[in-house]
């Protein structure tokens, strides 16, 4: 068993980097989130002075987020990835059937 996770490990290694997802959805989160307290503040009916400080910082917020993050480029990269049936198909990874300790339901 453990020498298949090596296997499946080593393959997978050589995809590309994709950690700038985590990144791009804490960024929407923290866009999202914004987005809610604005429309909390004006549900409210808080100071139309108040509101209008969270709509600035959420129209700032969802600029940065529209300048970071380049959506075509990042699709691209996305695309590159390869799935399990591709590394399959190439011999770069393996499918083991699955044993009888699978079947096993409790």
């Amino acid at each position: 068993m453990p020498l298949i996770a090596v296997a499946l490990a080593s393959a997978l290694s050589a995809l590309p980097h994709i950690a700038w997802e985590r990144e791009r959805s804490e960024d929407a989160h923290q866009l999202t989130l914004c987005q809610i307290h604005r429309d909390q503040l004006m549900d409210r009916a808080e100071s139309m002075d108040t509101h209008q400080q969270a709509k600035a910082v959420c129209d700032l917020l969802a600029r940065e987020y529209r300048q970071k993050w380049d959506f075509d480029a990042h699709d691209a990269l996305a695309a590159q990835a390869v799935d399990i049936d591709e590394l399959v198909r190439r011999g770069d990874a393996v499918e083991v059937p699955p044993g009888k300790a699978d079947y096993v339901f409790d």
